[in-house]
């Protein structure tokens, strides 16, 4: 096993050599900890567990590549339980890759019990200043990062659109119905993953609508009809799940006229 792990604290090789020894469950004289640039020649490369640190500045501390050797038994537990072991174990906050395209966006494992995902930014500095920008739960080990569902995991997160994708079509009417539809069935499943959204997403979901209202008059028939009957069905959920605001102004478009039945958390 391979694992990356951001800390925020720093503690000394002794220190990180029994912790990674207690969370892997091996003696400690079985774990070689080094500095990325230090001595690679004196290193116990036959160790069962290997770790290569480096320090970092801002909200992280330290940056650990840790091997563990395939036939140790407990390596089958992966990064996540590996961050979250060692996070109850040294009481430091534990970052790792969320295998997503976004750089920005990782996986925190906290002292407290807490998984959660958070934005990491970096200074464009030689040496770069990390800083933990937001948290989408309140974290031990950051409490100064503002804590809020984020963008990027809500606007990118699987959701089925059936109605747009049995269009068999393409083109800008069809991708104003498909975020539309991300609204609606996001609004019926009672807004997954968590319950919560962004006023952000909410606003960019109705001008998606108005622009549907458009890209309709400029599509050719016959696929005008057939979106015309896509958008109506669309919009027949969408009047189920939402009800008259009275703050709405007159007039307003009759989209923006209503509001969630169920509101979401933010």
């Amino acid at each position: 096993m391979i694992a990356n792990l951001l800390i925020s604290r720093r503690l000394d090789p002794a220190a990180l050599a029994a912790a990674l020894a207690d969370v892997v469950g091996v003696p400690v004289d079985q774990v070689d900890v080094c500095l990325s640039d230090g001595d690679q020649d004196a290193r116990d490369w036959d160790a069962t567990v290997l770790c290569t640190y480096h320090h970092v500045r801002g909200d992280i501390a330290m940056s650990l590549d840790v091997y563990v050797q395939d036939e140790h038994g407990n390596s089958t537990a992966g990064e996540p339980a590996l961050a979250a072991a060692f996070a109850g174990r040294t009481g430091a906050g534990v970052v790792y890759s969320d295998d997503r395209a976004d750089p920005e966006t990782w996986w925190l494992a906290d002292s407290g019990g807490t998984l959660t995902r958070i934005r990491l930014l970096a200074s464009e500095d030689d040496l770069p200043v990390h800083t933990v920008d937001a948290v989408e739960y309140p974290s031990l080990a950051f409490p100064h990062a503002k804590v809020t569902p984020l963008y990027e995991i809500l606007r990118e997160g699987p959701l089925s659109t059936p109605v747009a994708s049995a269009l068999g079509f393409d083109g800008r009417g069809v991708v104003s119905l498909t975020i539309w539809e991300r609204l609606v069935r996001r609004m019926a499943a009672g807004w997954p993953p968590a319950g919560r959204y962004l006023l952000e997403l909410y606003a960019e979901d109705l001008d998606a609508r108005d622009h549907l209202e458009r890209r309709l008059a400029e599509t050719p028939e016959p696929d005008r009809a057939a979106l015309a009957a896509a958008t109506a069905e669309v919009d027949a959920l969408f009047r189920e799940l939402t009800e008259e605001d009275p703050a709405a102004p007159g007039d307003a478009r009759w989209w923006r006229t209503r509001r969630p039945r169920r509101a979401w958390a933010d």
